[in-house]
């Protein structure tokens, strides 16, 4: 990817590791031209891998800022009759009736599981400032099913697996948290999760692990890191067909947050310290924490090619939505890196940046 870098306005890659004192590989990618955010953070197990994680980070941006061809113009009664337009995610409710007369710009995406050709509004995916002057602002487009990958189906099992986290971790939020299983991080079999575990330990990190139960059989993984030198509660949130990885990605994740917080360079981060969750943070007791093996166990692992792991996801999100996921084809570099954003009528995802404990 290196030579490529210009390509995608990236003019500057930097480590960010040594500004905290965990460890943990984390970069960050600069964008001064950016039309969203013009920095994207990365993490990895190793500083090469934190690096590329940055770079696509900023690549799948690059692909959302650009253009999306437009086939159809006008309401949904006339263009696409059959859209699920009120489980489409939006800015405020509004009528189903509404919505149906309501003129947009069409783009065509292909259901995952079916392969059958689906219009839906540009506008979740085009951002507000990227939109013609007068346009209603009835769409929400977030960064939630999007990703990049080697291959298009790679990317698609990324942004699947988005979905399904964001979608959990909001079911969660609605019940208070009540879906989340506390885990003994002591209990993490995986090395590279005990590795990553040992590390904030060494720094004088306060740790706390949950699984989240979800309606998709796919595990989630919800992470808390606190410290008395920068008191201020960090949340990561992942999700694989791998326990163990949905773990070190939540982890990762939330490391990946303290570290862009200390480097102040991230665009959307809030100026005001009282925004962040200064709270104090007490763990909870060692005897009430479930084992990692008995928690993870009930996860039947999701195996095969990218294809089909997808194509095995997105049926477990059509089952329980009752609508087929639609992935956008965003690819824009002649095959070089496979960009895609992945539409799921009927799941949802939280506004706010904090995922409360």
């Amino acid at each position: 990817m290196a030579g490529h870098l210009p390509e995608f306005g990236i003019t500057r890659v930097a480590d960010l590791t040594g500004l905290d004192c965990i460890g943990l590989p984390v970069f960050t990618t600069i964008r001064p031209a950016s039309r969203t955010l013009t920095t994207a953070q990365g993490k990895g197990a190793t500083p090469l891998l934190a690096k590329l994680s940055a770079v696509m980070e900023a690549i799948e941006l690059w692909h959302v800022e650009q253009p999306l061809p437009v086939i159809a113009y006008g309401p949904a009664a006339e263009v696409a009759p059959g859209c699920p337009l009120a489980a489409l995610p939006q800015t405020a409710p509004y009528p189903e009736r509404a919505l149906t007369r309501m003129r947009w710009d069409w783009a065509a995406g292909t259901a995952v599981v079916s392969g059958t050709t689906v219009l839906l509004p540009v506008d979740l995916v085009r951002r507000r400032a990227q939109r013609p002057a007068w346009t209603p602002d009835v769409w929400r487009a977030t960064s939630t099913g999007l990703a990049c990958g080697n291959t298009r189906d790679e990317a698609l099992l990324h942004a699947l697996f988005e979905v399904v986290e964001r979608d959990v971790l909001y079911r969660d939020g609605q019940v208070g948290g009540r879906q989340r299983t506390l885990i003994a991080p002591g209990t993490v079999e995986d090395p590279h999760g005990r590795e990553v575990i040992g590390r904030l330990a060494a720094a004088g990190m306060s740790l706390e692990i949950s699984l989240v139960d979800g309606p998709y059989g796919l595990p989630v993984c919800l992470a808390y890191l606190w410290s008395e030198d920068y008191p201020v509660v960090f949340a990561g949130g992942g999700c694989h067909g791998s326990p163990a990885i949905a773990f070190t990605r939540a982890v990762t994740e939330a490391a990946q947050s303290r570290l862009a917080a200390i480097a102040g360079t991230r665009d959307d981060l809030p100026s005001d310290p009282g925004s962040f969750d200064a709270i104090a943070f007490r763990p909870a007791p060692s005897a009430g924490l479930a084992p990692w093996p008995q928690a993870a166990a009930r996860f039947a692992p999701v195996g095969g090619t990218f294809t089909e792991q997808a194509r095995a996801v997105a049926r477990r999100i059509a089952h329980v939505t009752g609508h087929e996921p639609v992935v956008l084809d965003l690819s824009a570099t002649g095959g070089l890196v496979h960009a895609v954003q992945v539409i799921c009528p009927g799941t949802r995802s939280r506004i706010g940046r904090l995922m409360p404990r």
